[in-house]
């Protein structure tokens, strides 16, 4: 529930109040066209998640879509003004975070291929692998600054209505 600049988190008896204003990252989750939708959002001080459906039993989903939009629209309306620097953006791995992890594993994996190579006693046959995984290393360093620059990012006054309905 929105209450003014607060969000409001019911569970049972137990009742937490997040302030819009100290919102650092919104992230819609779920695929376009799709039936389900959650917004993560994160404060200075946790985290809430809302999720568009609510748990019934096995197999069984109650859809508060109809609910579920114009409270998100609202938050993300609310929080554009009272929080300037927070971030909203749709959930998933970025093309770019996923691009620097296989950066990390690679360099990872040239080193453990040189020291291996030489304390089993062919040390120019790692070498020479080793230059060749630090080569594509360094290609993929090349297209980094490329890659960042479409981070996914949302307008909070105009979400699209294929990512909320």
């Amino acid at each position: 529930m929105l209450a003014g600049d607060t969000l409001v988190e019911t569970a049972g008896n137990r009742e937490r109040r997040w302030a819009l204003s100290d919102l650092r990252v919104l992230r819609l989750a779920g695929l376009p066209g799709g039936p389900r939708r959650a917004v993560s959002l994160r404060f200075a001080r946790g985290r809430c998640v809302i999720a568009s459906h609510s748990w019934r039993g096995p197999g069984r989903f109650e859809d508060r879509t109809e609910s579920f939009s114009p409270l998100v629209r609202a938050i993300a309306a609310t929080a554009a003004d009272l929080a300037p620097r927070a971030r909203f953006a749709t959930a998933g791995l970025e093309l770019g975070e996923a691009f620097v992890w296989t950066m990390g594993l690679l360099g990872t994996g040239a080193a453990v291929l040189l020291v291996a190579s030489i304390s089993a006693g062919a040390v120019s046959l790692g070498l020479d692998l080793s230059a060749r995984l630090l080569f594509v290393l360094i290609l993929m360093l090349a297209a980094l600054p490329w890659l960042r620059r479409g981070a996914a990012t949302l307008d909070p006054r105009a979400i699209p209505r294929s990512l909320l309905p």
